[in-house]
């Protein structure tokens, strides 16, 4: 694609007021421009741009008297068009790896280390999307008799991931036959996900003449409630402080409940992340595209990890949209790719 030299002039500008606003968090104006640019525009050149800029719906002019600041159209465009996007290093990809490798036999001690990780590396706040039992593979499945008519149901699946529910019985169920329904689960139904699980004793109930009726029965009411308070993804959140302490928020009262509303959002924000992951690749949100009421002034850079073809999580950065994101984007691609290698060589040992 040809690129006139006047546009090649109106991005380099708005590159400038972008970086100088990641850095200072204050408007930006022709004179800094002016200096940065070393006389290669002149000062009328640069305030004509900037103008131009400003009509586009780029940047905007907070105060009469002040600089200009990116709109979230100037954020999108500065993101799309204007930033190179520099991909991580294998280095930084190693780096990352050895710092989380005495965790790595624990997948969820390794995603909250990851995430604490990356907060520290990027002094952002940043989050996981952390796979649950419902959307994984079965590997075992121990029911233990509490009493006479309830059970703890503990579910393990292939990635290390646990989940206990007691469960409520109509019927009584002794020691024996709880180890027999177990039996019957873990030999019959193993290598499904927990939920084509419950699809498959329940097409296994409409055929009455299933010769293992009575256990499939048991074993589905069983499962269905222990897995019906079990999230689809569970939201892990680190560093938020470090995004409160933000000029935005620290010095606006207004913004900062508002930031503490939309925290408090986690289905809606895990909604919005699920979507965003299903892509496989890195996802950038800005302002009211993230759109969770209460962090309309945030954005995120989010990156998906995979087993094989199959993405099971995600993790990324939440900050405000005054960020660094071609740093922010190789540091959470990068971490993305490391989560993918050492969950891919648990599963492996398995």
């Amino acid at each position: 694609m040809n690129v006139s030299y006047s546009e090649i002039r109106r991005n380099k500008i708005l590159e400038l007021i972008v970086e100088a606003y990641v850095s200072t968090a204050a408007p930006v104006g022709s004179a800094w421009v002016s200096r940065k640019l070393r006389s290669s525009l002149s000062p009328a050149t640069i305030r004509h741009i900037m103008a131009e800029l400003e009509r586009e719906g780029l940047v905007v002019q907070p105060h009469t008297s002040a600089g200009r600041v990116p709109t979230d159209r100037g954020w999108r465009f500065y993101v799309d068009v204007v930033m190179e996007a520099p991909r991580p290093t294998a280095e930084q990809v190693r780096r990352f790896e050895a710092m989380l490798q005495p965790v790595a036999l624990d997948i969820e001690r390794l995603l909250s280390r990851a995430g604490h990780l990356l907060s520290d590396v990027s002094q952002q706040a940043t989050f996981v999307v952390s796979p649950t039992v419902k959307q994984s593979t079965v590997k075992q499945i121990e029911l233990v008799p509490v009493s006479l008519r309830k059970v703890l149901c503990v579910l393990v699946a292939n990635e290390e991931i646990v989940a206990s529910h007691l469960v409520e019985m109509e019927e009584p169920v002794t020691r024996d036959e709880a180890l027999s329904l177990a039996r019957f689960l873990n030999t019959e139904l193993a290598g499904l996900s927990f939920t084509e699980l419950i699809e498959s004793l329940e097409r296994r109930l409409l055929a009455e003449h299933d010769s293992f009726y009575h256990v499939v029965k048991r074993s589905f009411a069983i499962l269905q409630q222990a897995l019906s308070t079990e999230p689809d993804d569970r939201l892990l959140l680190d560093g938020t402080s470090r995004l409160m302490s933000q000029p935005e928020f620290s010095r606006n009262p207004r913004k900062a409940h508002e930031l503490l509303r939309g925290l408090d959002a986690e289905e809606a924000l895990v909604e919005r992340l699920r979507h965003d992951l299903k892509a496989s690749g890195v996802a950038v949100r800005i302002g009211r595209e993230v759109a969770v009421p209460g962090l309309d002034d945030c954005s995120y850079v989010a990156a998906p990890f995979a087993i094989g073809p199959d993405v099971i999580g995600g993790i990324g950065v939440l900050g405000p949209k005054r960020m660094d994101y071609p740093r922010m984007r190789a540091l959470v691609e990068g971490m993305g790719r490391c989560l993918t290698a050492l969950i891919s060589e648990l599963e492996a040992i398995e």
